[in-house]
């Protein structure tokens, strides 16, 4: 799309101004009055140094976009104190690409003061994934990720549904012959193992993290949806409407409702939600999201 990459690498020298003052300039100097930073956040490394960093590219007449992928002070409870640093952060950017409406509204509330914003809603999965098969009906959830810490396992283990965890088993755990543990795979290997069929479940039983899901864009979505088999999803989850508006799969209140859902549902109803699906699955492929969320922030700052 014709964007130059700010190289811009972490290491203990930035932490010493001297030597910060020294590394950014030679991060910023092709930037020209005028141009467009578009800003992903978080780095990971400090958020004074992510502060500092933009302080920088405004010094030079630059405008600065903020592509907020997750907050960590709303990811881990232990961060919350941490909330004022980044509503900091995001108040010197001139306009912020967010997850959803909610987080927008959110950030809103807790003291953003920026005026422009463009919504993202759903990630992207570019990943060179192709099957000349329709997913079948399975009476089956998948979950791409730690049963354990979203307490799936749990409560899944005493339905007879069939589950099919992707991340390595836990040591000392029984579990019943219904729950599958595959280990972590590859991306493209996830991707044709979910096309088989069933449901993909993004959700969680750990209250701290459900009320995260209600603000961010889950991966896992994408990730089922590039798959091509239908969602199952909290009725509180960002992309809500999303789902209903497009027929993606079903939204439910509690687990219990999803595994009758999946176990009442026909093969045509089924094939319903994979037709729509493979409308979106091809636009996740070519970063059709992405992209309109960078042309849709360089529009609304120039």
């Amino acid at each position: 799309m014709g964007f130059n990459e700010l190289d811009l690498v972490y290491d203990n020298d930035l932490r010493n101004p001297d030597n910060f003052d020294k590394k950014t300039y030679s991060f910023l100097a092709s930037l020209e009055t005028g141009d467009i930073v578009i800003f992903q956040s978080p780095l990971w490394i400090t958020s004074q140094i992510e502060r500092d960093f933009i302080d920088k590219v405004k010094l030079r007449q630059s405008k600065v976009a903020i592509f907020i992928h997750d907050i960590p002070s709303m990811m881990f409870e232990g961060n919350k104190n941490l909330m004022p640093l980044f509503i900091e952060l995001y108040n010197k950017a001139d306009l912020l690409i967010v997850p959803s409406e909610n987080m927008k509204e959110h950030l809103i509330n807790e003291g953003v003061t920026v005026k422009k914003f463009v919504i993202q809603n759903i990630w992207d999965v570019p990943i060179d994934f192709t099957s000349n098969s329709e997913p079948k009906y399975l009476p089956r959830i998948n979950f791409a990720g730690s049963g354990d810490k979203f307490g799936i396992t749990e409560k899944l283990k005493s339905s007879d549904i069939e589950l099919e965890i992707y991340e390595n088993k836990p040591a000392g755990i029984d579990v019943p012959s219904t729950v599958h543990y595959h280990g972590y795979v590859t991306e493209r290997e996830l991707l044709t193992e979910l096309h088989e069929g069933g449901f993909g479940l993004a959700w969680s039983e750990n209250e701290y993290l459900k009320i995260y899901t209600k603000y961010n864009a889950s991966y896992k979505v994408s990730s089922y949806l590039r798959a091509g088999i239908p969602l199952i999803v909290d009725s509180k989850v960002s992309c809500r409407k999303l789902v209903e508006d497009n027929h993606w799969g079903i939204v439910v209140d509690s687990l219990e409702e999803a595994v009758h859902r999946v176990k009442t549902m026909s093969e045509d109803e089924y094939r319903g939600y994979t037709k729509s699906i493979s409308k979106v699955s091809a636009l996740l492929r070519d970063s059709y999201f992405t992209r309109k969320s960078l042309i849709d922030a360089v529009y609304e700052l120039y």
